[in-house]
């Protein structure tokens, strides 16, 4: 319809109202709209709780692991004595660190292994698997000569069995372990006023929160069931003589020598005079009961001690003593039941620099 208003002529609107189906199309659209805002701001902050859990983890995990590294730093040099009275024993592995216990220097007698004179003597090291008295490592650098299968003990009275008429101190001997190969448990000493061991290992068990039929390996360490730690043990040096009682029959007492290795008055030892047997309670857990130690190498350096093989021509004995750690840490699975998403290991390498 069209009405004249003299020379304007005006149209009718061309309009029309919304259908039923397209107002709710309109409207479904905007719901979905405003229903994936709120989902991203959800999602936004759920990302960022899981973020900051994860920043908290690794906060604590790298916590944990700067404790440890100090108390390697406080522990002393690399115990040479030790590792070759572990390379002597044996070094099969069992739940995470060596089987067979060495008696940390408390068992076994004195030999000779360098002159080769006598039926009971040879060249490369001897007694193989037999456990060593502490001091048996300094005995390999030196050469007892012509007399030594003959020797009927401190022949000169002075309290040291190395004051034989012809004994040579070479300079050179064997190492005392395999360097570049990961080591299953790290020995340090301090000497001083009180001559301190500390030793390290791994250690595995069967997680309890594991998930049903999940098992672990103890020859391999391997299986999504193990559950790893640090263990600790100190040992205090005392000059209580070959029966380890300071009993006045005792040969060696008080002669000046270290001969018996008894646990550090913190930790619980099953022997006489609190000395250190195979049971395996004495040692410590370091880290807490949630954090998984998945996997452990220690690489200390040099092979030798260089006191002794101060005659031997490779440069690096001379290098200041050090121990490289390989570390990989995980959750144990309570704790990994609070994480969402999956459990990312962490992996550290990091040195360690040992006193003299």
């Amino acid at each position: 319809m069209k009405r004249d208003t003299g020379n304007n002529t005006i149209k009718p609107f061309n309009t029309r109202a919304f259908s039923l189906i397209e107002m709710v199309v309109s409207i479904t659209l905007f719901a979905i709209i405003i229903i994936a805002a709120f989902e991203t701001m959800g999602s936004i902050g759920i990302l960022r709780t899981q973020v900051s859990s994860r920043l908290d983890l690794n906060s604590e995990l790298y916590g944990a692991m700067e404790k440890f590294v100090e108390l390697i730093k406080t522990g002393g040099d690399i115990d040479y004595e030790e590792y070759w009275n572990r390379k002597a024993v044996g070094t099969t592995t069992m739940s995470g660190h060596y089987q067979d216990f060495t008696g940390f220097g408390n068992n076994g007698t004195q030999y000779f292994c360098v002159s080769g004179n006598g039926t009971s003597m040879g060249t490369g090291g001897c007694l193989t698997g037999t456990k060593q008295r502490f001091g048996e490592y300094r005995q390999q650098f030196i050469d007892y000569n012509s007399n030594a299968n003959g020797d009927l003990g401190d022949e000169n009275g002075d309290g040291n069995i190395r004051g034989d008429d012809d004994d040579e101190d070479l300079g050179m001997g064997p190492s005392a372990f395999t360097g570049g190969i990961g080591m299953k448990e790290l020995y340090l000493i301090k000497k001083g006023i009180k001559t301190e061991r500390t030793y390290f290992r791994w250690t595995l068990k069967t997680d309890i929160n594991a998930p049903p039929g999940a098992t672990c390996n103890f020859t391999t360490g391997s299986g999504v069931a193990c559950l790893g730690n640090i263990q600790i043990l100190k040992l205090t040096g005392r000059d209580l003589g070959l029966s380890h009682s300071g009993a006045s029959y005792s040969t060696g007492r008080y002669d000046g020598i270290i001969d018996t290795w008894e646990c550090n008055t913190d930790y619980i030892c099953t022997g006489a005079n609190n000395l250190p047997t195979a049971a395996e309670s004495k040692w410590v857990d370091i880290f807490p009961e949630w954090i998984n130690v998945k996997g452990l190498g220690f690489y200390p350096y040099p092979e030798k001690d260089f006191r002794y093989a101060w005659k031997e021509t490779d440069d690096t004995l001379v290098l200041n003593s050090y121990v490289k750690i390989r570390l990989t840490l995980g959750l144990a699975w309570e704790k990994r039941k609070t994480i969402k998403g999956p459990a990312a290991n962490m992996t550290i390498s990091t040195t360690v620099n040992l006193p003299k």
